[in-house]
């Protein structure tokens, strides 16, 4: 279900819950019965916490243009590879486990 506004030629705007497959669809005015078309609105968007939204921000830049990290930076986030050699362990030996 979502909330839509209406706009009956009598009585105004006003709003309405309908499920989605009927979003085209007109509907009655609750108040003289008149079919109404939808009207084009702002979709209700909630308040969200600045972290959520921070984090939403992060990840609608990073969806074009992720942020590539070099092995000179790996050493910032504790990175293994970091120090510039690898210590015989390939790249996937962290994420696989010590292969044998």
């Amino acid at each position: 279900m979502a909330l839509y506004t209406y706009e009956c030629p009598v009585c105004g705007p006003f709003e309405g819950w309908r499920p989605v497959s009927q979003a085209l669809d007109d509907t009655s005015c609750p108040r003289c019965g008149t079919a109404s078309p939808r009207q084009v609105s702002m979709p209700f968007l909630p308040a969200v916490s600045r972290t959520v939204r921070v984090a939403h921000e992060r990840n609608e830049r990073s969806a074009e243009r992720p942020r590539v990290v070099g092995r000179d930076e790996l050493h910032k986030f504790g990175h293994p590879m970091g120090d510039g050699h690898s210590h015989g362990r390939s790249m996937y030996s962290s994420v696989l486990g010590h292969a044998h």
